[in-house]
């Protein structure tokens, strides 16, 4: 029967130790992320966007983030049609900018990097894909869910020797590979929003990982270009538009 399962492509049930295993991985990642008080990565991601139809298209961008805990954050994305946005926490307030349009908005945020970002995915409806990942409670959230983690098995992505482990939330089912090597870091992950219509995914490889970026602190003030407009703060309801179309 084992013989057949695997000739099949079908990998059985994980025994109790490989899924302590892959817990411990898991743990010893989110400990890791949320203990560092500076770190720097790439991000390349690709995520489908469900039609009214039932078809899912897929879109992707490049987001490279740049952390200084506690008040400090930088997020660059480029999006694949080439338009580019910046995100910037000073400690202070808190900036959206659209490069392309030369429009921003800008909003008082005088406490720490966790709470700007929750203010801008919870309060503000704005996507900021893998803020989790990042956040200080990182650990604490993730334990309700490291009892269904198991480990799929070792893996080798953009050349670095992985632990492929997977968990499934309450609303998601996701996939980490995490170094076999050194600092226990993500190298990519997938996400599927296994109750949502057409179960979309979320991916992302992770590049150029590191834990000590030598960056001044104008790299998280914003300073407005020539001919840049102010734009308000959209509430949800003002900001919602309609269609599915891309986020």
């Amino acid at each position: 029967i084992m013989v057949g399962l695997l000739i099949a492509g079908i990998r059985p049930s994980v025994a109790g130790g490989e899924q302590n295993a892959a817990a411990a991985r898991i743990e010893a990642m989110a400990n890791l992320l949320a203990k560092a008080q500076r770190l720097g990565v790439a991000v390349d991601c690709t995520y489908d966007v469900v039609q009214e139809s039932g078809q899912k298209i897929e879109f992707g961008e490049r987001r490279e983030l740049t952390l200084r805990r506690p008040d400090r954050a930088r997020v660059e994305v480029t999006r694949r049609d080439g338009s580019r946005r910046e995100i910037l926490f000073d400690g202070t307030q808190l900036t959206a900018f659209d490069l392309d349009e030369k429009a921003y908005a800008t909003v008082p945020k005088p406490r720490t990097v966790a709470a700007a970002l929750a203010y801008y995915t919870q309060d503000l409806k704005m996507r900021l894909p893998l803020r989790e990942l990042f956040a200080a409670d990182f650990p604490e959230e993730l334990k309700h869910d490291l009892g269904s983690a198991r480990l799929v098995g070792k893996e080798t992505v953009g050349g670095v020797a992985t632990d492929h482990v997977a968990f499934r939330g309450d609303t998601a089912d996701v996939q980490l590979w995490i170094a076999r090597d050194g600092d226990p870091l993500p190298q990519r992950i997938v996400i599927t929003y296994r109750l949502a219509e057409g179960q979309p995914q979320f991916e992302a490889d992770f590049h150029g990982w590191t834990l000590n970026p030598d960056v001044p602190d104008s790299a998280f003030m914003f300073a407005p270009a020539a001919g840049a407009e102010r734009i308000p703060i959209l509430t949800p309801e003002r900001g919602r538009e309609a269609g599915k179309k891309q986020p």
